[in-house]
C-alpha cells in the first residue's frame, strides 16, 4: 500500500510539475505577442500621424494655388479680350484680301499699311528679342521698295512676319541679352512666357527682374524669385519638364 501510495503522490506530483511549466510558457507567450501588438499599433499611429501631417500641407498648397488662379483670373480675361481683339483684326484683314482685285495698285497699299501696323505693335509689345524683331521689320521696309520682287512674293513675306509674331502669344522661350546697367551693358538670361511676363536673370542668380509693361521700365524682382526664374529658364531651354512656377505678373487696373 505504501509503493502505490508514493507511486500516485508521484505522478501527481509531476503533472502539477508539468502544468505549472506550461502555464508559465502560456503567459509569456501572451505577453510577448501584446509586447509585439503594442509595438505594432504605435507603427501604425505613427504612419497615421506621418500622413495626416502631410495632408495637411497638401491642402494648404491647394488653397494657395487656387489664390493664384484668381489673381491670375482678371488679366487672363484681359488677355483673351487682345487676343480675341487681334483675331477679328486678322479676320478683317483676310476677308479684304479675300475681297480685293488682285492688282498692284490695291494690294501694295494694304500691304505697307499692314508693315506700319506690324512695327507699331512692336514698339508697343514687351521688349522681347527686340534686334531680331526690328531687323525683320527694316528688312520689310527695304524690300517694298525693291522692283526685283514681285507684289506677291512682298504680300507673302509679310504674312509670315504676322505668323512669326502671332506665334510669340503661344510659346516660351529663354535667350541671352544685354542691357544697360549704369553705364555698362550686362548680358542676362531672359525668359518669355507668351506676351504675360519677361523675365531677367544674371547668370550667377544674383539680380532677377522683370519688365513692367505698365511703367514700361525693367524692375528688379525680390529674391524670393530667383529659384523660380531659374526652373523657368530651365524649363524653356528644355532642360526640365514642365512644372507650376511662381512668377510675379503686373497687371492692368481691374475695372
Amino acid at each position: 500500500m505504501k509503493l502505490k501510495t508514493f507511486g500516485v503522490n508521484a505522478i501527481t506530483a509531476a503533472l502539477l510539475t508539468f502544468s505549472g511549466a506550461t502555464l508559465a510558457s502560456s503567459a509569456d507567450a501572451v505577453i510577448t505577442a501584446q509586447a509585439k501588438a503594442d509595438k505594432s499599433a504605435q507603427v501604425s499611429q505613427n504612419k497615421i500621424d506621418k500622413y495626416a501631417d502631410s495632408a495637411d500641407a497638401m491642402l494648404a498648397e491647394y488653397k494657395g494655388l487656387l489664390r493664384q488662379i484668381d489673381s491670375m483670373s482678371v488679366y487672363n480675361k484681359q488677355i483673351e479680350r487682345m487676343v480675341q481683339s487681334q483675331q477679328e483684326e486678322l479676320n478683317s484683314l483676310n476677308n479684304q484680301i479675300a475681297q480685293i482685285d488682285q492688282t498692284a495698285t490695291e494690294v501694295v497699299p494694304l500691304t505697307l499699311k499692314m508693315v506700319t501696323a506690324l512695327d507699331e505693335f512692336i514698339a508697343l509689345d514687351l521688349p522681347f528679342q527686340q534686334e531680331n524683331r526690328e531687323k525683320r521689320i527694316n528688312e520689310l521696309k527695304r524690300m517694298m521698295d525693291r522692283a526685283d520682287v514681285t507684289t506677291s512674293e512682298k504680300f507673302r513675306k509679310v504674312m509670315e512676319a504676322y505668323q512669326i509674331e502671332e506665334g510669340f502669344s503661344r510659346s516660351i522661350e529663354s535667350y541671352k541679352a544685354s542691357l544697360d546697367r549704369d553705364g555698362e551693358t550686362v548680358t542676362y538670361d531672359f525668359l518669355r512666357i507668351g506676351r504675360t511676363a519677361l523675365l531677367y536673370q544674371s547668370p550667377d542668380g544674383g539680380e532677377t527682374g522683370m519688365w513692367n509693361q505698365q511703367s514700361g521700365k525693367w524692375e528688379t524682382l525680390p529674391d524670393s524669385y530667383r529659384i523660380a526664374v531659374q526652373q523657368g529658364i530651365r524649363i524653356a531651354k528644355k532642360q526640365a519638364p514642365p512644372a507650376l512656377i511662381k512668377l510675379p505678373v503686373f497687371t492692368g487696373e481691374d475695372k
